[in-house]
């Protein structure tokens, strides 16, 4: 079984109710295990006024820490694949959703705009579904 990750705005996405995000999540959670970053739950917990929707969410997916691993692929990513982006800072959210995605050898569900780049491009080792 895979894991399956779903970035903040999936994440809002489904809790919003949104119709292809939602039937998209139906087809993955009979086949793989969904997952949020410890990231995208502090997020969640600082953005959505109901605690009790994001507890019974959180409570339904499974967490994926940042750990030790995830924080040195984290470095490895801001000083070797993204060297180059002068924007880094503005992209350490998405590195540090990478970084635990990659250590937890899970695929990331992002939510990507339909005429600019992912803001995951350029990250060495990240599988997105």
């Amino acid at each position: 079984m895979e894991k399956i990750c779903l970035d903040f705005e999936t994440t809002l996405d489904f809790l919003r109710g949104d119709a292809a995000t939602i039937e998209k999540l139906k087809y993955y959670a009979d086949r793989e295990e969904i997952c949020i970053t410890s990231f995208t739950m502090l997020q969640l917990l600082e953005t959505v006024s109901k605690q009790e929707v994001i507890t019974a969410f959180v409570n339904s997916v499974t967490v994926l820490p940042f750990d030790r691993r995830a924080a040195h692929i984290a470095a490895d990513i801001l000083t070797n694949d993204l060297a180059d982006h002068a924007d880094i800072h503005k992209r350490t959210e998405n590195v540090l959703t990478a970084a635990i995605c990659i250590a937890n050898e899970a695929f990331l569900y992002a939510k990507s705009p339909s005429k600019s780049p992912s803001k995951f491009e350029g990250i060495k080792g990240l599988k997105k579904v």
